[in-house]
């Protein structure tokens, strides 16, 4: 056999060693349905945006502008903030030997309610914990057995 004989076998048969391609994920009619469905809405709604641009005049159109970059400003803060509050959860929990994860039971509405979440959990999670080690460390009460015969350490008690 020659070498180009050896090579032409080679790349007929597939290596096995070699990787599989990872399969492409396929999706079944309802999960497509409902991809479309909101790519749909979405180009619905930024039509429906442009439209409504179009028809107004040019000095509606940049309060409407001005409006819109105002409250998405606003939402950007609240995030920034509410991770802030997360954070700064996280830390006041692991100071004070508290699991970091009792963070994601808090209130980050405001920091006034999110002090007073944080109060109450670990109020909570230290009152089951000392409940918890308490019922460990009390066990079970000895049970009383009958003396079987003379005990010579409670003879030496009485005598």
């Amino acid at each position: 056999m020659q070498e180009t004989d050896i090579l032409e076998t080679e790349k007929a048969e597939p290596d096995m060693n070699a990787e599989a391609e990872p399969a492409e994920k396929l999706y079944s009619q309802a999960e497509l349905d409902a991809m479309l469905r909101n790519e749909r809405e979405q180009l619905e709604k930024k039509l429906a945006e442009a439209e409504k641009l179009a028809a107004m005049s040019e000095s509606a159109r940049s309060d409407y502008k001005r409006e819109m970059l105002t409250r998405e400003l606003a939402e950007r803060e609240a995030a920034v903030a509410k991770r802030e509050l997360i954070m700064d959860a996280a830390d006041r929990l692991a100071a004070a030997g508290l699991p970091k994860q009792l963070s994601l039971c808090l209130n980050y509405d405001s920091k006034d309610e999110c002090q007073a979440s944080l109060e109450a959990v670990s109020r909570v999670f230290i009152d089951a914990v000392t409940a918890a080690v308490n019922e460990r460390v009390r066990g079970r009460s000895p049970k009383f057995m009958p003396a079987q015969g003379n005990d010579p350490f409670l003879d030496g008690l009485k005598g």
